[in-house]
């Protein structure tokens, strides 16, 4: 098997852990570093002739809250009551003592993170959990540029359980037994561990649930409600808490739907032991009804990695990683261990895992190899996997794919020690597939039953292997030219490659896609007719109607007699002509107004809305791309890839509004309402660069001021010792000669 990287970029910091890379549904790629998470934001790209990517790029920080802030006071005092072999493990222990005198203050670093099932965030984002290695845990959400956070969870589990931990944080005399409760105290404060559950619906309200694990194997579940883009407000409440009668940190953590009602959370611990809860939920609360041990004897080998994998009607097989080992172990409906199988890899630990198919999986190792492992009846199959992404000094630190599932990514980072002066970007992103059917990305464009909306990757690896050649038009597919019986996903598809072979031709530089696409292909107007039909026969089924509505109807039907009148109706094909019709016979009986007048200044509008942007006295009217209907107020969507705007009433008649031709959701300027004032306001921002940082960039500088004035002592043959001094200046550097 091989694999084709066809684009890479390069990333400031180094990454220094394993599985470092994930790919979120909402087509946000997160990359762990040694300061922080890079996120990278796939953007269509279609007006871009030449072979780059283009990414919404923003960074997150560690949060530099302590959940043992309350307790630091009391370290000086109680640290002497430890034996000498606890002391030194417990100050070696940066989670637990990230601040103590004559020590060097730990800096925190995300560690681990994970993204919530998508549309928890309106309108169809992701939140984002993370977990420092202070043991921190905020949930974050991206306002503009910049990513918040929302919710300190660690705190809110502070005020929890700050009645059942077991140090008093009072008490005048300490001893011995205090030293344990204290150390005992202080890992119950500190997360180590996060997943999410897939997104749930009670009757209106959209929620999901949050695994979080913590140092002494607590356990807790916390319900999110999904929260609007235009009120930020959230707050978490515990449904279930367990703790488990082992003391081991809990590394991994993975929620699986066995039924409905009835869930599988696997748990995995340091020491490499591996549980199952299994858990039903009756009346709006959780009750635990059965505990597995699947792996109940310590390895000392660290649970780095839990996933499900294939599902049948009977069976659930989920993948575990420990080191070099992979672990397959199979359960029924009810979470009870059926069978296990396990693989060695030879060479360092595996450092990446994503699923290929329901029987695939892809597996990198730290010392820069691929494989593809095949789960059968009796046996798992390994083969390795030839690829041209560079191997030599670096680690491979992760494996992701998007919500297609026809690209890979591939991070990489020095396995050396190298000069930052001369290597600035040591890490590096790979943007690969695979060759064959499976993964062609024209191919899995064109598959019945998918948006376009989770396979822009696919149309822009297209674009960026086509305008890598010569000759482009020879690698781009053949548009079809029988497009009045495609569906409006196949019509988008067409528009866009249309769009791009002409850009490929020209090697021209187009700012603006609105009218520009009009002009080169027949399915823009296509895909109108079908998104602007649908609308129609859905607002016939209304019993009320406002009069924007009515206006707004009484457009689209002008516009669909236009359309018919150039139509042959007679044709079975065409099945543009048959929604259209439908929807004029839909919308017939309807009381609807008829008459426009300019919102600015009142005079009456009898141009066609669709033909001239302006009103008879030169307003100009900016025009909804779906009703047709005059913009003139602040608070409207529009589309970041093509700009095309959308009305506000549309919010009353869609859960998400999306772009009828890139099908992206349709996001508000949240400078107009206002969103991201009051986020500003009210939470933290882990997008600007933390204070610690900024003090020891200071002390670099400082460091560079001190050494413009260098000093050298020189001794002269009267025994006299004098001190040079080197003022540099713009252009003159000029010597003083003092006594010393």
């Amino acid at each position: 098997m091989e694999a084709s990287d066809y684009y890479n970029l390069s990333l400031h910091e180094l990454i220094i852990s394993p599985f470092a890379v994930d790919w979120s549904q909402d087509n946000q790629i997160s990359v762990i570093t040694e300061k922080g998470v890079h996120i990278l934001e796939l953007q269509p790209n279609p007006l871009c002739a030449y072979p780059s990517a283009k990414f919404k790029r923003s960074f997150i920080y560690a949060t530099d809250y302590l959940p043992v802030w309350p307790y630091l006071p009391n370290l000086n005092t109680i640290i002497n009551e430890f034996s000498r072999n606890d002391l030194y493990s417990f100050l070696l222990d940066v989670t637990l003592t990230p601040k103590i005198k004559d020590k060097v203050d730990h800096i925190p670093r995300i560690v681990d993170l994970s993204w919530s099932p998508i549309k928890l965030l309106s309108p169809s984002k992701c939140l984002l959990a993370i977990v420092t290695s202070t043991g921190a845990i905020d949930i974050t959400a991206k306002i503009r540029s910049n990513w918040y956070s929302i919710i300190n969870l660690s705190n809110l589990w502070l005020e929890a359980v700050k009645d059942e931990l077991e140090y008093n944080s009072k008490s005048s005399q300490v001893n011995a037994d205090d030293a344990d409760k204290f150390k005992s105290t202080l890992q119950r404060l500190c997360g180590t561990a996060l997943a999410w559950s897939p997104l749930f619906q009670d009757k209106s309200i959209f929620y999901s649930y949050l695994l979080t694990g913590y140092r002494s194997s607590d356990l807790v579940i916390w319900k999110v409600i999904k929260i609007h883009e235009v009120e930020v407000k959230v707050l978490p409440t515990i449904v279930y808490h367990m703790r488990f009668d082992i003391n081991v940190k809990i590394t991994k953590l993975i929620w699986i739907n066995l039924d409905i009602n009835k869930y599988l959370i696997i748990v995995g611990f340091f020491d490499g032991r591996v549980y199952g809860v299994q858990i039903n939920q009756t009346n709006n609360s959780i009750i635990q009804q059965s505990l597995y041990k699947y792996e109940s004897t310590p390895d000392r080998m660290n649970v780095s990695f839990i996933q499900e994998f294939k599902r049948t009607e009977k069976e659930i097989n989920i993948v575990i990683v420990k080191s070099y080992y992979l672990i397959i172990i199979t359960v029924d409906n009810e979470g009870k261990l059926l069978r296990q199988k396990y693989i060695e890899f030879a060479g360092l630990l595996i450092s990446g895992l994503t699923l290929i198919n329901n029987e695939q999986l892809l597996i990198s190792t730290q010392d820069s190899k691929m494989y593809l492992v095949t789960l059968t009846e009796s046996d798992l199959i390994t083969e390795g996997i030839n690829h041209e992404m560079k191997a030599s000094k670096v680690n491979f630190l992760g494996l992701a794919h998007a919500p297609s599932g026809a690209t890979f990514v591939n991070v990489t980072s020095p396995n050396v020690l190298y000069d930052h002066l001369v290597n600035r970007e040591p890490s590096t992103v790979y943007f690969f597939n695979f060759k064959g059917d499976q993964w062609d990305h024209w191919k899995v464009l064109n598959k019945e039953g998918i948006t376009l909306g989770d396979h822009w990757d696919c149309l822009e690896a297209i674009r960026i292997r086509a305008s890598r050649d010569p000759t482009p038009e020879q690698i781009l597919p053949a548009i079809p030219e029988d497009i009045e019986s495609l569906s409006t996903h196949g019509l988008r598809i067409v528009m866009w490659l249309t769009l791009i072979t002409e850009v490929m031709k020209n090697k021209k530089l187009i700012k603006k896609i609105d009218n520009f696409v009009g002009e080169i292909s027949e399915a823009q107007p296509l895909i109108f007719v079908n998104s602007a039909t649908e609308f129609m026969i859905k607002i016939a089924k209304k019993t009320l109607l406002s009069n924007e509505l009515k206006l707004c109807i009484h457009f689209l039907r002008l516009y669909m007699e236009v359309f018919l009148a150039g139509e042959d109706e007679s044709t079975d094909k065409n099945s543009a002509v048959r929604q259209a019709t439908d929807a004029l016979r839909a919308t017939a009986k309807l009381d609807l107004i008829e008459e426009e007048y300019c919102n600015l200044c009142g005079e009456m509008v009898t141009d066609l809305p669709w033909n001239k942007p302006t009103c008879p006295k030169g307003h100009q009217l900016p025009r909804c791309a779906i009703t047709l209907l005059q913009i003139t107020c602040l608070k409207y969507r529009n589309c970041p890839n093509c700009g095309r705007i959308f009305h506000p009433l549309l919010d009353d008649e869609f859960d998400d509004v999306k772009c009828l031709y890139c099908d992206i959701p349709a996001i508000y300027d949240n400078r107009i309402v206002s969103v991201g004032d009051e986020v500003e306001k009210n939470y933290r921002n882990l997008s600007l660069r933390p204070l610690s940082d900024l003090e020891n960039s200071k002390m670099l500088e400082s460091e560079n001021t001190v050494t413009e004035k260098r000093s050298k002592k020189r001794k002269t043959d009267n025994g006299d010792t004098f001190t040079l001094i080197v003022n540099k200046n713009d252009e003159t550097i000029t010597e003083t000669w003092q006594e010393f």
